[in-house]
């Protein structure tokens, strides 16, 4: 099944999610990146975030199919994607794959950002705010070698301070961030740890309870070339005299995730002349004390996980169908099934959603949910 929001905004948020487990991956893989390109081609669009959920033993065949379509296509793509351990439900060795491009222009102003001689993100600037996007920063870490997990993700900060910086940029201009690290369970704590001394160096714990933080996912994740620690970021800010407006959303169900060590908001809204984007975090089946709900059951857990991500989601006007673009994790295989009737059961079959076994960041939480909508003005 293949997803394209080319409606209001800048960004079209693309989603391609396998549906036959008959055809060999290469067969398979190639369905999705003929689609994603012939999309591409016809919104003379910019490919600006590729993110690709598979397992890691077919990422050479994955990312040889994915260079060929391209390369048929004429479709130009200096950014290496995201190559993120997302074992798929059954089926081809891909769970699926999730992609932003910039539509609107035919030549945007444009930067491509490159450290260290690799390229890495953009700066481009679409009719309604400017963005930059940088893509698995944890790559010109590795490079290195032999760091510990906390090691890897403070270098991984610092990088993208350096970066932000020579742009003239700053992390209170980050709207969303997608973390997928590898073993999460046995370094969270660590994690959460560096990412809140990072913040703070960088100013965004104001002594504001609601400062600017970005929307994040922080889940289960091993990159196909090793490491601990993989990140997308998408940054926007303003052009001169448009409109621009981020604000971060409460839910009323649940707690800000600050107030229990982990530095991100529950949603994050951005408003601009022609649309309005909300960008959900990754959520689970946690209370409005910051505690896990619901332990073993599967069921009651995800039903209450969605009705957390609906409330965001109404906070900022819109529902579950207004969403583009999510990334369903289980834990457990033995609770596929009960998820896909539950999805059927909310709507949910009928949503780009790209679904994978992973771990969420604590070991009792069996599912975790993160979404992108985009509403029109």
């Amino acid at each position: 099944m293949f997803f394209s929001t080319d409606g209001p905004g800048d960004l079209i948020f693309l989603s391609w999610i396998p549906d036959s487990t008959d055809c060999s991956i290469d067969n398979v893989v190639a369905q999705g990146f003929e689609k994603i390109a012939d999309c591409l081609q016809s919104q003379q669009a910019i490919l600006l975030h590729e993110r690709i959920y598979g397992e890691s033993k077919s990422s050479s065949t994955i990312l040889q199919e994915r260079q060929r379509i391209f390369d048929e296509k004429c479709i130009k793509s200096n950014i290496p994607p995201t190559f993120v351990e997302g074992t798929p439900f059954s089926g081809s060795g891909v769970a699926g794959i999730h992609a932003v491009a910039l539509q609107g222009k035919k030549q945007p102003e444009s930067t491509l950002l490159e450290w260290q001689g690799e390229a890495c993100g953009y700066v481009i600037t679409g009719n309604d705010a400017r963005y930059l996007t940088l893509s698995d920063v944890g790559r010109l870490v590795r490079e290195t070698g032999g760091q510990s997990p906390g090691d890897e993700t403070s270098k991984t900060f610092e990088i993208i301070e350096q970066i932000l910086d020579k742009q003239q940029w700053k992390f209170n201009d980050v709207r969303r961030t997608w973390f997928y690290l590898h073993n999460i369970l046995d370094w969270y704590d660590e994690f959460n740890v560096v990412r809140n001394d990072a913040f703070k160096r960088m100013g965004l714990f104001n002594g504001k309870p609601l400062s600017s933080i970005p929307a994040s996912t922080g889940i289960q994740g091993k990159n196909a070339d090793g490491g601990w620690c993989t990140l997308d970021l998408l940054a926007m800010k303003p052009i001169d005299g448009q409109t621009f407006e981020a604000k971060r959303l409460v839910n009323p169900k649940q707690n800000e995730a600050s107030e229990y060590g982990s530095a991100f908001a529950r949603a994050l809204s951005v408003e601009t002349d022609s649309c309005k984007y909300i960008f959900v975090s990754g959520t689970a089946a946690i209370d409005d004390n910051g505690v896990s709900v619901f332990e073993g059951d599967f069921e009651r857990q995800t039903v209450q996980t969605l009705e957390n991500v609906q409330a965001l989601l109404e906070v900022g006007g819109a529902g579950l169908d207004d969403i583009s673009q999510a990334t369903s994790f289980v834990k457990r295989p033995q609770d596929v099934e009960m998820y896909y009737a539950i999805a059927s059961r909310m709507g949910l079959d009928k949503i780009p959603i790209v679904c994978t076994l992973a771990d969420v960041c604590r070991d009792e939480l069996l599912y975790e949910l993160d979404a992108t909508a985009v509403l029109s003005k």
